[in-house]
């Protein structure tokens, strides 16, 4: 692009010689040349066209120089000013001066003279391009999280280019653009025609790495046609992020009030700030993947500690549970062998029973701590997961009519296949359902609703009630062993472990949400059969902060 193209002077001078000579030669120097024969027709010009410089005489009928350098500046403070005269004085060119010219030049002038000053006036014009592009820089490299860049990235975008429209689209790992950001209004159509523009080009600029210059109503450009609500839109700059070759994104630059094509200095300070933005946006990417390689780390670490702690726990409890186990069978045996003399009195059955009945309890506990510390591996196959969740309500159905519990199921009619063992997803879903009907315990109103439905290729059900919730202090310890907060002699605390455990088992996720007083939701993540389930490689293990997160 030529440096002179779409640069825009107006010569105002109330001699026509003077107006047909520069208009004649600053024309074949490439520059588009507009006249005015005095001052308030200069004005008018101004409100009709965006001028990149004015060289306008001091003294012209009607309003002078210095009275149409004024209200030029009041106008267009941006707009650079030469003055020039016959009668030019120190006290006049100092006016001029501190009204805002750039500079003074004498008549009769040579077209040297003219051309050096015109260039100097517009590297004036482009440096301070370049200073704002310079500050702007480190404006965007203030943050390496996007969520705080992108909002800069169209500010100033819009301040540096005098733009009255901006969007940010980045690539996505899928390979498709998606808008990260944009200036203005956001609804669905106008946003669905920034992605359409972004698609079109996309190609293009990956090809020629080349910001694609759009000039006229974007409708008459072939390459947007149908692209309606981009109509109001009068010129473009569609600018290519690239990064060692890599597309980035696309950068859309437009005007749209004003009808004054993008020029050289918009294209050297957009080359400028879209490097800029380049390298920002490829750094967070780079910083966004080192953070969730770091999660990844933590993760495994969280999950190497608690399968440890399980195992530890797990080889003690089987340990306590067989020196129990014994000694509990003989205590049963002795027990109901005395239960069955006709000669003890009632006093006696009452103690015996009571000794009955607690190593019952005992021996359920033991029980518990065999199923917590042996590692069964489980039985997968494709299930009916309809019939696996309805077959555990029926199991439910009479506690919870008995406990006045209102039960709400939202069971679809058909939900895809799920990968696992039958037996093992009921015990967990047991589990959950057992747990909402002891926190319903006490409440005038009760209610337990149990859901159902696909999700990203997934199973997720979702069990909640409107008891007593969790307090947030216990949520970090919910699902470890033996921890519980119902009354002594009321659980072993190790239905959510075996749950939790039975979950990681099958690649599967198990999350609470709660608070206190307001009841509690668990959601199970159940993965849906379809092959790749069987590598349990595919999803990586649950962590505990995972299923704690509330």
């Amino acid at each position: 692009m030529n440096a002179k193209q779409g640069v825009k002077i107006l010569v105002v001078d109330d001699e026509q010689g003077i107006r047909e000579f520069l208009s004649f030669e600053l024309s074949q120097q490439g520059y588009e040349v507009f006249t005015a024969s005095n001052g308030a027709e200069a004005l008018e010009r101004i409100r009709a066209e965006k001028f990149s410089l004015v060289i306008s005489d001091i003294r012209m009928p009607m309003l002078g120089g210095l009275e149409a350098l004024e209200a030029i500046k009041r106008m267009e403070p941006d707009v650079e000013v030469i003055m020039m005269t016959g009668y030019g004085t120190i006290e006049t060119a100092v006016e001029a001066m501190k009204k805002g010219a750039y500079d003074f030049i004498l008549k009769p002038f040579n077209l040297e003279e003219m051309l050096t000053l015109i260039d100097k006036v517009l590297e004036k014009s482009e440096l301070k391009v370049m200073v704002a592009v310079y500050e702007a820089s480190k404006s965007v490299f203030s943050s390496i999280d996007l969520k705080k860049i992108l909002p800069v990235i169209v500010k100033l975008s819009l301040n540096i280019l005098k733009a009255d429209d901006v969007s940010v689209m980045l690539m996505g790992d899928d390979g498709k653009l998606s808008v990260a950001a944009c200036s203005g209004a956001e609804g669905d159509e106008r946003l669905q025609a920034f992605l359409e523009i972004g698609n079109r080009v996309a190609g293009r600029a990956a090809e020629w790495k080349t910001p694609i210059f759009v000039s006229g109503p974007l409708e008459k450009d072939p390459r947007f046609a149908g692209i309606l609500s981009m109509r109001q839109i009068k010129h473009s700059i569609i600018y290519p992020l690239f990064i060692d070759n890599e597309l980035l994104g696309i950068l859309n630059v437009n005007r749209m009030a004003q009808d004054v094509p993008f020029g050289p200095i918009d294209l050297r300070g957009l080359t400028i700030l879209g490097s800029q933005i380049s390298q920002a946006v490829y750094n967070a990417k780079l910083y966004r993947q080192l953070q969730d390689k770091m999660t990844a780390l933590e993760q495994a670490q969280e999950h190497l500690i608690q399968s440890e702690k399980l195992a530890a726990i797990g080889q003690l409890s089987a340990g306590v549970a067989h020196e129990l186990n014994n000694p509990l069978t003989g205590i049963l045996g002795f027990t109901q062998i005395l239960l069955q003399d006709e000669e003890i009195t009632a006093k006696q059955r009452e103690d015996l029973e009571v000794i009955q009945s607690q190593s019952q309890r005992c021996r359920q506990i033991v029980q518990s701590l065999l199923q917590f510390s042996r590692k069964q591996n489980p039985h997968k196959e494709p299930l009916n997961a309809v019939q696996v969740f309805n077959s555990v309500l029926k199991f439910v159905k009479y506690d919870v009519s008995k406990a006045g519990i209102e039960l709400i199921s939202e069971l679809p009619e058909t939900l895809p296949p799920i990968w696992g063992d039958s037996s093992q997803l009921q015990q967990v879903l047991l589990n959950i359902l057992t747990n909402a009907m002891h926190a319903l315990e006490g409440r005038e109103s009760k209610k337990l609703i149990l859901r159902a439905f696909a999700k990203s290729g997934r199973v997720v059900v979702e069990v909640e009630d409107n008891g007593h919730g969790v307090p947030e202090k216990h949520l970090s310890e919910i699902f470890d062993p033996f921890f519980t907060t119902k009354p002594a002699g009321r659980g072993t605390g190790l239905g959510l472990s075996i749950s939790f455990g039975i979950m990681q088992e099958h690649q599967g996720a198990i999350q609470v949400k709660s608070e206190e007083g307001r009841g509690a939701k668990f959601i199970l993540d159940f993965p849906v059969y379809g092959g790749a389930e069987k590598n349990s490689s595919v999803t990586k293990p649950q962590t505990l902060n995972e299923a704690r997160r509330a």
